[in-house]
């Protein structure tokens, strides 16, 4: 499934949706990633001073990943 985000809290509902498909919790879903459980919720409610590196860890651990290309 390919989804064209246009702002930063677009992705929230987007991992969100995502980590429910998956059966997994914040708690584990922080786990796999390796980062905070506040950081998932800040991400999945769309507080946009996440930092991209680990939202690329997250993406990763959800079996998504983040594609840029021109428009």
């Amino acid at each position: 499934m390919e989804q064209l985000l246009d702002n930063a809290e677009a992705l929230g509902p987007l991992v969100r949706a995502r980590r429910n498909e998956l059966g997994v919790t914040q708690v584990e879903l922080a786990d796999i990633a390796r980062t905070g459980v506040r950081f998932i919720s800040d991400l999945e409610t769309g507080k946009r001073s996440v930092r991209l590196e680990t939202v690329l860890k997250v993406l990763d651990a959800l079996g998504l990943e983040l594609v840029a290309r021109t428009r």
